[in-house]
């Protein structure tokens, strides 16, 4: 019988289960407990504000819908991993004609108990709040208590991990976790376990290779300086060979799930997009000939945005006071990631740069492991690099505090902002005109509507008006039954302009408007009827505020609530106001612009205008004379067929003051006067 049988026997007949487990508890004094309190208060806190986020409509398709359809039509049967994008190089809608991720399975047991897209927030929740007493583990066994605490209290705070936290779901919150339980037991000697923990990093996503290619170079060259070269070769060259499998079967599987591999040509920086020209996808292998063999290209896109680049690569930097820079394990991390974001992506995303979305997470458990790997090198080589006394403790924690505070303003934090203010009647009018379309029909709904549809087997979303042109350009037109927008939610992304003009005029001539109220659109393909309100018989009007209208000569004024939009002076012919580039179905309308003119004698002072189509030719115009205070002025239109582009604007005629308040749109009962059903 071996030692540890003998162990394991003589423990099991002297101590009973709940000693043992008491025992692995840690003492009632022991600061590990302040560690889980507050891991506990994130845990609390994010799933309230996340959650609070999605119920007020402000998570996006891309990603909390995409994968709560991918979840529940995989445990439907309706698809394998489907996420209902439109992506021209899929050659189905699998997740894993894109991305590889094998841990992601196992977040499907956890939906199918509780199949709603607060598992996915609760579930993210739990996972990063677990990863600060990971790390706390790790950096009190190689600092102490004190440091270890400064560290894991930088981490906890970090500006750009709160980012990363409000934003939707992803797999790549086990990327914390799992590395850093790896790295533990790397520096305990325990190779399997620091093998199959890395080797389930690595299946996290296989963008994450790149960085653990460093990462493991890091570990070789530490190795060496540490003279342990010879001790750590078996997990080092373990490790290298779970790269090459990683490599192997994420390029497998996602060529056997796509008919293209690689980056999406719309994301590659400006300077190199003439050498990708007619592709959808292009490999980093490819990209990195380009560079190479053009250097005028390679230095055109590492300046490009510069400015931008330095800015949040020092606010990324600033938690951990850039310590991270001068350790190899986090600098050979750190180096194929921002060689890859500052030289390959572009303006389309500048999250790869600006540490956005969930980009942090692939990067920030290598900083924090470089910096604990280099505090324990620099305590072993200066006889002790600590925090001698509470008051010290009390000090450094309040600058790393600081520092995460500077370095989130600094960043503009992110995705980490209040919750949009509630709006319980705009609310519940989306959310009748979601439960008034049949669960079954073909949706497609505008990408933050999506999260809130996304159970339903067959619905999906536009991810972007480029990819989803090139998607029709090569299967035809997408044709689904139903067709759902809301231009009044969350104004400054736009997702429903973004299907209109994705539509364009089929909206009106194939989808007739079966409902429409306070922005909430729900179109029906071969729909003939009048339009309906949502929550009441009569569509209410279209209400355009002044804010959502672009100005030449004009300043707003007034406040957030009730803002206006004020011209003093200007030539004839400037445009005070345009847009907002809304579309219409045929029909006849009324549009009363709310303005205030003032001037001396009776000439017109304000030409207002509708205009539409590609060209944004005028339909109908009315002028406007000076008068006593705020006039309703009505500029009746008739649309022959469905317009897109639709512009209310106001042009200058003469010298006064032009105020404007809001443009409304009427649906008189002559607009769509085919009868039919609500």
């Amino acid at each position: 019988m071996s030692r540890l049988s003998e162990s394991i026997g003589r423990e099991t007949g002297e101590r009973s289960f709940t000693d043992r487990v008491t025992d692995a508890l840690p003492a009632r004094n022991d600061p590990t407990w302040l560690v889980v309190l507050l891991a506990l208060a994130l845990f609390v806190g994010f799933s309230i504000y996340t959650s609070l986020q999605h119920f007020r409509f402000a998570t996006t398709g891309a990603d909390l819908g995409a994968y709560t359809h991918m979840f529940s039509s995989t445990l439907n049967g309706e698809g394998w991993l489907d996420n209902g994008k439109y992506r021209v190089e899929l050659l189905s809608s699998s997740y894993w004609g894109a991305h590889f991720s094998l841990t992601l399975l196992a977040f499907i047991p956890l939906f199918a108990l509780v199949p709603s897209v607060y598992t996915l927030l609760v579930v993210k929740c739990f996972v990063l709040a677990a990863s600060v007493v990971v790390l706390w583990v790790l950096a009190r066994d190689r600092l102490g208590a004190r440091l270890g605490g400064v560290v894991t209290l930088s981490y906890a705070f970090n500006p750009f991990l709160w980012s990363a936290w409000s934003f939707d779901f992803q797999e790549q919150i086990l990327i914390p976790p799992l590395l850093f339980a790896a790295y533990y037991c790397y520096r305990k000697d325990r190779t399997v376990a620091f093998l199959v923990l890395f080797l389930l990093v690595l299946f996290t996503n296989e963008f994450v290779i790149f960085p653990a290619i460093g990462f493991t170079a890091g570990l070789a060259v530490a190795a060496l300086l540490a003279g342990r070269a010879r001790e750590k070769a078996p997990a080092i060259v373990g490790a290298v060979v779970a790269l090459g499998v990683a490599r192997f079967v994420s390029s497998t599987v996602i060529e056997h799930f796509s008919r293209a591999s690689g980056l999406p040509v719309y994301v590659i920086a400006e300077p190199l997009q003439a050498y990708v020209q007619g592709a959808t996808r292009v490999s980093i292998l490819d990209l990195l000939g380009v560079v190479l063999t053009n250097p005028t290209v390679l230095i055109d896109s590492a300046t490009f945005a510069v400015e931008d680049k330095l800015l949040f690569f020092a606010a990324f930097m600033l938690p951990v006071l850039f310590l991270a820079l001068f350790d190899e394990l986090s600098l050979f991390a750190l180096g194929p990631y921002l060689g890859f974001a500052w030289i390959f992506t572009g303006a389309s995303k500048a999250v790869y740069f600006e540490f956005g979305a969930h980009y942090p997470l692939y990067l920030l458990p290598f900083v924090y492991i470089g910096v604990i790997h280099l505090l324990a090198r620099l305590s072993t080589r200066f006889g002790g690099v600590s925090i001698p006394s509470r008051a010290a403790f009390s000090g450094v924690a309040t600058g790393v505090l600081v520092l995460c505070l500077v370095a989130g303003i600094a960043s503009g934090g992110g995705h980490f902002s209040a919750p949009p203010p509630a709006d319980e009647d705009h609310d519940a009018v989306l959310q009748t005109a979601i439960d008034s379309i049949p669960a079954d029909a073909t949706l497609l709904a505008q990408n933050d509507i999506y999260p809130h549809v996304a159970t339903r087997p067959n619905a999906t979303f536009i991810v972007s008006q480029p990819t989803f042109e090139a998607y029709e350009q090569r299967y035809g037109p997408v044709s689904p039954e139903y067709v759902l927008i809301d231009t009044n939610l969350n104004p400054d992304a736009s997702w429903g302009r973004t299907v209109q003009r994705s539509f364009g005029e089929r909206l009106g001539d194939e989808y007739g408007l079966l409902r429409y109220q306070d922005g909430v659109q729900v179109y029906q393909r071969g729909y003939e009827g009048r339009t309906y309100g949502v929550t009441q018989r009569d569509p209410s009007p279209r209400v355009y505020d002044a804010s959502e209208f672009a100005s030449e000569s004009a300043t707003e004024a007034g406040t957030e609530e009730n803002a206006t939009l004020v011209s003093e002076e200007g030539s004839s012919g400037d445009y005070i106001w345009f847009g907002p580039y809304d579309t219409l179905a045929p029909g006849e309308y009324t549009a009363t612009f709310r303005v205030n003119v003032s001037g001396d004698g009776d000439d017109p002072v304000l030409l207002t205008q509708v205009a539409g189509g590609e060209d944004h030719a005028e339909i109908a115009n009315t002028t406007v004379a000076p008068g006593d205070g705020w006039q309703n002025v009505s500029v009746p239109f008739r649309l022959t067929e469905s317009t897109s582009e639709l512009e209310y604007r106001g042009v200058r005629r003469g010298e006064g003051r032009v105020v404007l308040d809001r443009v409304e749109i009427s649906y008189p009962e002559t607009a769509n006067t085919t009868e039919g059903g609500a």
